[in-house]
């Protein structure tokens, strides 16, 4: 009897876990029998994914916050090389998450195991150098931005890279199960709060989107804020701030899609749900603040103009983007308010909105992955 084919996926985040979930479905259905395993999250486990190693406590931003987990990375990464020694798949597909998914590579290649990228490293933006780097190690990239392939294919030509477009696109129409109930009461005007999945960012861009809540609501008291919890991130880490919180707000757990939709407007920490809330066509802000230290460091490696994703697809500042000093309760107030009316400022944020969601493509980045993941278990079957 011929053995199932083995695929090992490596996610670190949030974005990186719900993507290794989607990717994990579609690769069962186009390779019957396949055995997948690896290191993720709650997303990639429901998925069926047999879990070597979790995820959850490895997302991290910044050199100073690494530091203190540094054993736990290291540790981490042991155990994961150990499973592809003893395991020898097929295949290992490698999501986003590059400081430690480099490492893993290479270790990959070392053993002869063929390696998938999944999810372009932004080595447009900084590092440009690790493209030829990944080239040492990576047989195959699939790329979820346009621009990613091009430009991919000037800095390192021997590496294969295919646009198979972006998952998000895939969650166009969501499914609404019976249980999916909106909890704010109809006589409110509902605003988001999504402050990100890392911990970090919780401590550092919560209180200022709190601030900016309770300004907002101290101007129109007729607003109510929700709070969609990222998964992966539990309520006990939002307490030591709920005593700052507006009033009005409700905490819905795994919802941020139906927040996204839902609400008016939307206070956004800059990471994926940048491009979801721009795909989805809410207005937004974009708040981004980090230890100083690592924002000067970033500062100076960083090549591209804009941190915001559906900026950076567009080349132009269609989202406002609040930075380290700028990102204040009250720049992000002034900016959300901005927004709620019905002016031009909204209508050219939901035209520029609507031009990147065009610019994106169709649906099927999953199922297009998975493919190029099949052909690679062919190709190299022997």
């Amino acid at each position: 009897m011929e053995k199932p084919s083995h695929v090992v996926l490596v996610a670190g985040e949030a974005s990186g876990d719900f993507l290794g979930a989607k990717l994990a479905l579609a690769l069962k259905r186009e390779v019957p029998g396949i055995r997948l395993s690896g290191m993720g999250g709650q997303a990639m486990a429901g998925a069926g994914v047999e879990m070597v190693q979790r995820s959850e406590e490895l997302a991290l931003v910044g050199i100073v916050e690494v530091l203190p987990k540094l054993g736990l990375i290291l540790r981490t990464l042991r155990e994961m090389k150990r499973h592809l020694a003893q395991t020898r798949p097929d295949l290992l597909i490698l999501i986003d998450f590059p400081d430690f998914n480099f490492r893993l590579g290479k270790a990959a290649a070392k053993l002869g195991i063929k390696v998938l990228y999944y999810v372009c490293p932004q080595v447009w933006a900084w590092r440009r150098k690790r493209a030829k780097d990944m080239a040492g190690f990576v047989n195959r990239l699939a790329a979820i931005f346009p621009f990613e392939e091009k430009f991919m294919s000037e800095l390192a030509p021997e590496l294969r890279s295919d646009f198979v477009g972006h998952p998000l696109l895939d969650q166009a129409e969501p499914h609404r199960s019976e249980t999916d109930f909106w909890p704010l009461p109809d006589n409110c005007l509902p605003v988001g709060i999504l402050p990100g999945s890392r911990h970090s960012e919780i401590t550092r861009i919560l209180p200022v989107m709190f601030e900016a809540a309770r300004i907002m609501r101290q101007k129109r008291p007729e607003l109510c804020f929700v709070l969609p919890l990222a998964p992966g991130l539990k309520t006990r880490a939002l307490e030591p701030y709920l005593d700052k919180a507006p009033e009005g707000l409700t905490i819905l757990p795994g919802k941020s899609r139906m927040v996204m939709e839902k609400t008016k407007v939307l206070l956004v920490a800059s990471g994926t749900a940048t491009l979801e809330a721009a795909l989805v066509g809410t207005p937004f802000v974009v708040v981004y603040k980090t230890g100083w230290i690592n924002y000067f460091l970033a500062k100076s490696l960083v090549k591209v103009e804009f941190i915001a994703m559906p900026n950076l697809v567009a080349g132009r500042e269609v989202v406002r983007e609040l930075i380290q000093a700028e990102a204040t309760g009250e720049n992000l107030a002034q900016e959300a308010l901005k927004l709620l009316e019905p002016g031009r400022a909204r209508q050219e944020m939901k035209e520029g909105l609507q031009e990147i969601r065009l610019s994106m493509g169709g649906p099927g980045a999953s199922r297009a992955t998975a493919l190029i993941a099949k052909e690679m278990i062919e190709e190299y079957g022997d």
